[in-house]
């Protein structure tokens, strides 16, 4: 075989590879999969409050800001950063473990607090809950206050469940 007609040979095998690509491109895909949206609620009166404390899409869970409060929704720790924290972590904890999940699985953690210095002060006490070696990305944000007055810090986290 001449070195041209090897040429046209392959220019043409080419050709009709581009061409079946292109009409694989034309094909109409069917829907994305469709994503169920499993919403949780830690307490009864989040409800009535108008939020869930967490949503679970595929195995993405979202857990909104936990802040300290009891059961029944009231400020727990008025005025101490340190009780604070461990109260919403806590509260984290319980919705992460109706989920099967644990501290390891958060990949993203987000922090509001309208006291940075207490925050900084406290902030050691994170390690009871996240091993040093596999911390979540963090972000830290003051802000002029929270829903209630007397919180002082909220936590909400993304966790990937196994």
């Amino acid at each position: 075989m001449s070195l041209d007609a090897s040429l046209s040979r392959v220019v043409l095998i080419a050709w009709i590879a581009s061409a079946l690509g292109l009409t694989a491109c034309d094909r109409e895909r069917g829907p994305p999969p469709a994503r169920v949206k499993q919403v949780f609620h830690l307490n009864p009166y989040e409800k009535d409050f108008g939020y869930s404390q967490a949503v679970l899409i595929d195995k993405t869970l979202y857990i909104s800001g936990s802040v300290a409060t009891d059961q029944n929704g009231r400020l727990v720790a008025s005025g101490d950063m340190a009780a604070q924290m461990r109260a919403a972590y806590s509260n984290i904890r319980r919705t992460l473990a109706a989920h099967g999940a644990g501290f390891d699985e958060v990949v993203k953690e987000t922090i509001y607090t309208t006291n940075m210095d207490a925050l900084l002060k406290a902030s050691d006490l994170r390690f009871e809950y996240y091993d040093k070696e596999r911390l979540p990305t963090t972000s830290w944000v003051q802000v002029q206050r929270l829903v209630d007055p007397g919180f002082l810090v909220e936590i909400e986290v993304v966790a990937e469940l196994p």
